[in-house]
């Protein structure tokens, strides 16, 4: 078995396969038309919920799921800050709160990150989804692949983070869970304020694009 310069395209003695996870498809043949058949029977599972391009996407985290682990004078959790989405350890010591409040303290922090995290992470997936599956479909048109290598968009997530939440300077914190009360207000142009009707109204409109927007979208 030889893997295809397309993604999840393997190719067998005879015939071309489709191996996505545990799912997969074999195709007769090494034609053009074979080829085809297969490509469209991958974007099939691409538009699957459940699927997310590797290195395209982030994961979310589950408030029902939060590790704490103790470490002696204090205890801590794996946290991953909003601007960067770097890796961080969010501690609370055991000289300050009794073991038992500290982990409830702990853990409540760490569910209102989880929260606006997921919020963004959610958005950041749509859109890098969509990036991702407009190569897909070039890729049935060309039957050339065009599929890149794709890292963490750092910059687009970035985007999102201030987009819905603000700045960081509005924050005591870098996973934007308590809000400095002495942070800088920004002024808003009384020409562009919004009135209580259409309050809200013009956010939806915006739109964020990953690295790859240049690409026409695809049929969906």
């Amino acid at each position: 078995m030889e893997q295809d310069k397309f993604t999840h395209i393997f190719r067998l003695p005879g015939s071309i396969q489709v191996r996505i996870a545990k799912w997969q498809q074999t195709f007769r043949g090494k034609s053009d038309l074979v080829l085809h058949q297969a490509l469209v029977a991958r974007n099939h599972q691409y538009q699957r919920d459940d699927f997310q391009p590797k290195g395209w996407c982030v994961n979310l985290f589950d408030c029902d799921d939060i590790s704490i682990t103790h470490h002696g004078e204090y205890i801590q959790t794996a946290m991953r800050t909003m601007i960067d989405r770097k890796v961080s350890y969010k501690r609370i010591y055991l000289s300050r709160l009794p073991l038992d409040e500290a982990q409830a303290e702990l853990q409540r922090f760490k569910a209102a990150w989880i929260k606006k995290h997921n919020q963004v992470a959610q958005r950041f997936n749509r859109i890098q989804k969509d990036a991702f599956m407009n190569f897909a479909w070039e890729e049935i048109e060309t039957l050339y692949p065009a599929i890149p290598e794709q890292g963490f968009d750092r910059a687009l997530w970035n985007r999102i983070v201030e987009h819905e939440f603000g700045s960081a300077e509005h924050y005591k914190d870098p996973y934007f869970v308590v809000k400095d009360p002495n942070a800088p207000t920004k002024k808003v142009n009384s020409t562009h304020a919004q009135t209580p009707k259409n309050k809200g109204k013009s956010k939806s409109h915006k739109r964020f694009h990953g690295k790859h927007s240049s690409v026409k979208s695809g049929r969906h």
